[in-house]
Order: structure tokens, then sequence, then C-alpha cells
């Protein structure tokens, strides 16, 4: 509908829902901006702008609220407005520049890892995503090949088909945060030849510790698997006490003169609609030992068939609290590949309540922050 004195195509929102006054025979066609300025300019309205008729009391106020409302109503559509102006302005950019390659050159990335570790870079738009990679190694210690670089929870390469692709056209602003996913190993496809049957030994050096009679002790983890489903939700919890489930096996409680307990994982046999596998080492019971006592809690990966070694990974940042989130094993939906990645998390939680160890790595699922 167009205004009569503005001559602008508004929404029927932008006029009086009414005729002005009781008296006047005609549709409202002046818009509610305009009776805006008239009343500024006239201090106040007696007359219908349009017949002249006389405006009531009752007239007046309907008609104030109605401005008044139009005046909320107009700052929403002009931020609407610059919104889209802002829009427009990506894509005429995005059009001039599919490179991406124009405006700001150069910057820094911060780059950060589930453990705790981090880092900076400096790059350039034109550096190759390799390069890149290369720094990380430099700083961090991960070779390319074990490199999966997130923003937002999402891989940043998933929408190139460039197999070294320009950093500007990989959309990461300078100034954000990714976060780098090392990958341990990753399983292939049933008919790859790489090993579908793991064993996972998870390990810690245990102290000894001086009770209160003055007799010396050596304290325990529990190594368990916490496995989940695709939405995050708890199937089950493997450990020394349940120490079967489909495709996963326990190898039973430590020693004193073996502190470490295994798990044997055949991904082949592993229900349909499992997709996370956690692997964590924790205490007995709340207020019982923490992680302070234990050194070095790690997670060491084996051809469960040949007990070749495959990989291994110490989370040597975590010194506090009841329980460490070592790695996860997760299955790509689309492939049936299982990939197995770093996490080094510290949780609360322990093997009489896992509760708190479940909302640990629910939080890592629902924040896209394993793969």
């Amino acid at each position: 509908m167009q205004c009569s004195s503005c001559h602008v195509k508004r929404c029927s929102t932008e006029f009086p829902g009414t005729t002005l006054s009781e008296t006047c025979e005609h549709p409202p066609t002046i818009c509610l901006s305009c009776l805006r300025k008239l009343q500024s300019n006239l201090e106040s309205l007696s007359h219908c702008p349009q017949c002249w008729e006389p405006l009531a009391t009752a007239d007046c106020q309907k008609l104030q609220a109605a401005i008044r409302h139009c005046d909320r109503a107009c700052a929403a559509f002009e931020d609407l407005d610059i919104l889209k102006e802002r829009e427009q302005k990506a894509k005429e950019e995005a059009n001039l520049d599919p490179m991406g390659l124009v405006g700001t050159r150069t910057g820094e990335i911060e780059v950060t890892v589930l453990d705790g570790r981090r880092c900076k870079l400096s790059l350039s738009k034109q550096m190759r995503l390799s390069e890149v990679m290369k720094q990380i190694q430099e700083k961090l210690g991960v070779p390319p090949g074990q490199q999966r670089l997130l923003f937002r929870g999402r891989e940043i390469s998933e929408n190139t088909e460039e197999e070294d692709p320009l950093w500007g056209t990989l959309a990461v602003p300078f100034g954000e945060a990714l976060q780098l996913v090392v990958i341990m190993y990753q399983t292939g496809r049933a008919s790859s030849g790489t090993v579908r049957s793991l064993q996972f030994e998870l390990r810690w050096t245990a102290q000894h510790v001086t009770l209160r009679n003055g007799k010396n002790t050596i304290h325990h983890l529990n190594g368990s698997c916490l496995v989940l489903n695709g939405r995050g939700m708890l199937m089950t919890v493997v450990d020394f006490q349940k120490q079967s489930y489909p495709g996963i096996r326990h190898g039973g409680p430590s020693s004193r003169i073996s502190p470490r307990q295994s798990l044997s994982v055949d991904v082949g046999l592993l229900p349909s609609d499992c997709r996370y596998l956690f692997f964590t080492l924790s205490g007995f019971m709340p207020g019982g030992v923490s992680l302070a006592i234990f050194q070095d809690p790690s997670v060491h990966l084996r051809d469960a068939a040949t007990h070749r070694a495959l990989a291994s990974y110490t989370a040597d940042r975590c010194r506090s609290g009841e329980a460490v989130v070592l790695c996860c094993a997760s299955k790509n939906q689309l492939t049936g590949q299982w990939s197995v990645q770093q996490i080094g998390k510290g949780s609360s939680g322990n093997k009489s309540n896992y509760e708190p160890l479940y909302h640990t790595v629910q939080a890592l699922v629902n924040a896209g922050q394993v793969m």
C-alpha cells in the first residue's frame, strides 16, 4: 500500500488500523511515520489530515498509541535494514573477491587443544593450509598427518575441493580461535587392511603413600570406557566390574606390580547405534585419591591381535581432580570409519559415581569438540 503523503510503499501495519475519527468516511492512506511528523510539527493533531474532520480526545489518544507502536516497530525494521545492508555488502565483497584475498592480508589465529595446549600463529591469506600445519607442528609438536582443524565445530577444509587450499579461502577471520584435534589412529574401511580390533591400555605411575598407621600402600586407578550413541546419550560403562559389552572387553583390575588396565575393542562387533567410546582413568570413591598422587596418566593403543604398538598419549597436564578423559574413539556415520583422538581433559567422577564423567564427555559431544 502506498502512502498518499510520502508515496512510499509500506505494509498495512504501518498505517492506522481504522479511520482516524468515527466521522471519517475514508480508509487511512497516510502512514504512521508521516502522521508522526505532522504531529511533531503541529504539536498535536486536532483534525484528520485527509478530510479535516475534527478528532475527539479519544481519537487523538488512540492515534498517539499507534504512533508510539510505530516508533518501536520502525526501530526494529531499521535494525533489520542495517543487517541486510551488511549482508549485501559482504556478498558484493565476496563476488569481487572470490578467493578471499582482498582486505586485511595478515593477522593472527589462536590454536587450542582440549588438554590445554595453545599457541598463536601469524598468518597471511596467501599461505597454503600445509604451511599453517607446519607452523602448528613447530609450536605444538603435532605432525600434519595427525591434525584436524575445527572452526565452530566444523573441519575448516570440508567445504573445499582443493587438496592444499589458500588460507584466505577457508573463511576463518583473523582474531578467531581454532580447535586442533589430534588424531591417534584411524581404522579405515573394512576392506582397507587397517586394524579394526584395538587394545586401549590405560596406564599410570603410582606413588607409595604412607597411611596414618605408618604403613605404605599403593593406590590404583579405575580404567573405564563410557559408550555413547549418536545423540550423546550414555549406553553403558565398561570397567573392571562390568567387564564385557558387545565389541568391548575389559581385561580386569590392576595389580601392585602392574599399574594398568586394558580394554579391547572390535569395532565390527559394536552395536550399530554406538557412536562414541570415551576411555577414562578415575578414582574409586568420592573423597578418595585424586590424580595429584599419580604420574603420567596415559593411553597406549595397540593392535589387539598382534600387540603391535599403534600410538600413545600422556595427559601430563591433568594433575588434579578425580578423573581424566584420555581419548575418544568416534565413528563417522557416512563411512563407518573409526578415529581415535587425544582428549586429556580433567573431570570429576569415579567408579562409584560416573555421572560427572558422563556430563563431561556429553558436553564435548554437544560442543562439536570430537570428530
